[in-house]
Order: C-alpha cells, then structure tokens, then sequence
C-alpha cells in the first residue's frame, strides 16, 4: 500500500507541477477520441473525415474549455447529417437545441458527457459509465447521459436511413423515405433505449446517494450496490417490459465499473477510518458536530544524512 500510496503522490505532483503542458495534451487527445468516433459512426461528410482537419480541429480543442469540445462534436454531428437528407439534419439540430437551451447553458462543463456516451458504446464500457458518473459528478450527469445515448440511438439510426436512401436510389423509386418520420420512428419506439433511461438514473442517483453517506467505507458500498443495481434493474426491467436484454455485457460493464471506480477513487484520494476524530464546538447560536476523517497519503520525508569519520591517532 506504501508503494502504491507514493506512486500515486508522485503522479500528482508531476501533474501539478506540468499542468501547463499535460493538460493541454490530454485535451488533444479527448478531442481525437471524440472526433474518430464520430466520423467512425456517422463519417458522411468528407471533408470532416480528412485527418488533418480532424488533427487540426483537435489542436484547436487542446487550448479551449471542454464546452467548446463539446459544441465543435455537436457541429460535425449536424455537418454529417446534411449529407443524409435535409429533414434528418432539422431533426439532429432540434436535439442539439433542445439539449442546448435546456441544460448545457445552465450547466456547460458536464455537456462532454454526452459525447463521451457514444465512445463507450464503441468501447463496449458502456454499462459502467453511470456507476463511475455516480460518485464523480452526481445527479447532474443524469441528463447528459441520456442524452448521450439517444445521440448513439441517432446515429444507428442515420446508417439505417442512409442505407434505405441509397438502395431507393439505386431501385429508381419515386417514393422516397421521409427522413425525420423515420428517425423519430426509430427513437420513440426504442424501448431498449427508455429502459437504459430509466435504470442509469436510478443507479446514478444511488451510486451518489450511498456514496455521500457518512458511515464507513461507504465509497466501497457504493460502488458494490451501483454494480449489482445496474444489473438488477435491466433484468427485471427485460422481464416486465419484453425487452430483449443481454445480460453478460451488463454483467461484464457493470464490474469495470466497480473496478474503474476504485481506482479514480484511489486517486482521488482514499480515507484512513482508523484515526477519525469527531470534533464539537459551538457559536453563539449553534453547537457543531464534525467528523474528520484523514486521507492517507505518504509524507515525503527529507532526510540529512552525516558522515562521521573517526581517526585514530597513534
């Protein structure tokens, strides 16, 4: 554990003391990520697949806030969709609006999670995502998180449209499909998608609930109990709404998540139980109660070491 502990306090003073340089690079390569993995799902614009433009666009991200990350994603999602039909670019932009005005401008440093839904989903972590959202950011990532998943529901739903455009085209149909009839279709009636709603809230707000708990090691508790709802919750939530649910993917997320978890919490910082102090005082009007409980860590010792050489005089 000492070993661990010094790891772990080194790598925070490094990043402390080159914040200036690691900070920006990590910035670079989030915005990489997000970008690949939106031309990787719905990459119809060519010139948004170039990957200098890609490179360029992601060095510009490295140097701003995470919202404009955010915004630039949201952009290149519109972008590509007008390559697909008009009507389903109207419908990609009222939810980037809607999400817009409705939270992201009230609450613009949590909008990335909402990018971040649909890389999980490629990643194949994406059942642990709300057990790790739970203790870091709390309730408010409920919305971007749903959000986020109907963005990746959006976007499988696009591939389909073009698909069925093309092969009207190349059918020389005159019917065509109506593009925002199709993709709300798709959306509304995705019940798979309203039970994911509804269970990464609930875990979410457990996870968080438990996790501001007082008692002790409650981080560890959390983590458990989000793990085990979250499979709970799809299960039973198959059964009563005849939702076809894989559950070994669950299963397998929801134990990276615990996993994931703890090692945030590590390095965030984990509390020693055993020196608690409780402490009381009072103020003219209130007595206080407080529960002080250390956080490990390994004081890095200066040491000043003496060379006493004796000589012997004959």
């Amino acid at each position: 554990m000492t070993t661990l502990l010094t790891f772990r306090d080194s790598v925070k003073a490094f990043c402390s003391r080159y914040d200036y340089i690691i900070t920006p690079i990590l910035k670079f390569i989030l915005a990489l990520v997000l970008f690949c993995n939106i031309n990787a799902q719905i990459g119809y614009m060519p010139i948004l697949q170039n990957k200098l433009v890609v490179v360029l666009l992601s060095g510009i991200c490295a140097f701003l806030p995470l919202e404009i990350m955010a915004g630039i994603g949201g952009v290149m999602i519109i972008l590509n969709s007008a390559k697909v039909s008009l009507d389903a670019t109207l419908v990609g932009l009222a939810l980037m609006l809607i999400f817009y005005f409705g939270y992201a401008r009230f609450s613009p440093k949590t909008g990335i999670i909402a990018l971040l839904v649909p890389l999980c989903y490629r990643l194949h972590i994406i059942y642990a995502l709300p057990i790790i959202l739970g203790f870091s950011v709390g309730p408010a990532a409920i919305i971007p998180v749903i959000f986020g998943v109907i963005l990746y529901y959006y976007g499988i739903s696009l591939g389909e449209l073009m698909n069925l455009l093309s092969a009207s085209a190349a059918a020389e149909e005159e019917e065509t499909v109506q593009g925002y009839q199709y993709i709300m279709t798709s959306l509304v009636d995705n019940h798979l998608m309203l039970l994911i709603f509804v269970v990464f809230a609930c875990v979410i707000l457990v996870t968080y609930a438990i996790y501001r708990a007082s008692f002790s090691n409650s981080w560890i508790v959390a983590f458990v109990v989000g793990g085990f709802l979250n499979v709970v919750l799809f299960l039973v939530g198959g059964v009563t709404s005849s939702v076809e649910v894989e559950i070994a993917p669950i299963f397998v997320g929801s134990l990276v998540g615990i996993v994931l978890a703890v090692v945030c919490q590590f390095g965030k910082g984990i509390v020693d139980y055993q020196r608690t102090e409780l402490l009381q005082f009072e103020d003219d009007e209130y007595y206080y109660y407080v529960k002080a409980i250390p956080k490990l860590s390994v004081a890095e010792s200066n040491k000043n070491v003496k060379r006493i050489n004796s000589k012997t005089h004959n």
